[in-house]
């Protein structure tokens, strides 16, 4: 099981380069893909990101529930992150686990594909569009950047 550790940071005071104004709140998000699509989750709320795990199926559990890993001793469970945001299921069986630290557990997501870490000012994210009713939950908002759309989601809303 090979991991990328991320230190735990605070937010940052943004400067020029950032995509925002001097003195706007600048937060670092990991950037994953999911059936193509290109979603984010605050840094803060990632443990570590595992390149492979041997994940344990339970059964009986939720449709999106994979399974659970042993992480250094911690039974963990693993989730579909595309089952649980209501995506198509992966043909693929493998993918990089998003490891989740939550005030009372820990959950690893399976993503199709980790892209890189961003850093972005809290006035260029915008609010997730309401097409017929509400956005979901588990969805913070909306960023652009050079025609790229990033999806930033919540982390305890995922976890629910």
């Amino acid at each position: 099981m090979s991991a990328v550790v991320f230190p735990k940071a605070t937010p940052e005071v943004g400067r020029d380069g950032d995509g925002g104004r001097d003195g706007d709140v600048v937060r670092r998000w990991i950037g994953f893909e999911l059936a193509g699509q290109l979603y984010g989750v605050p840094i803060l709320a990632v443990q570590e990101v595992l390149a492979t795990a041997e994940i344990e199926p339970v059964p009986g559990t939720a449709h999106e529930v994979l399974g659970v890993i042993n992480l250094r001793g911690q039974i963990v469970t693993v989730i579909d992150l595309r089952l649980r945001l209501g995506l198509s299921a992966s043909a693929s069986a493998a993918g990089p686990l998003v490891v989740f630290d939550g005030p009372s557990e820990t959950l690893a997501a399976r993503v199709d594909r980790v892209t890189h870490v961003r850093r972005i000012p809290d006035p260029a994210i915008k609010p997730a569009p309401r097409s017929g009713g509400a956005p979901c939950a588990a969805v913070l908002g909306i960023v652009t950047r050079d025609a790229e759309l990033m999806t930033l989601l919540d982390v305890p809303a995922l976890m629910r």
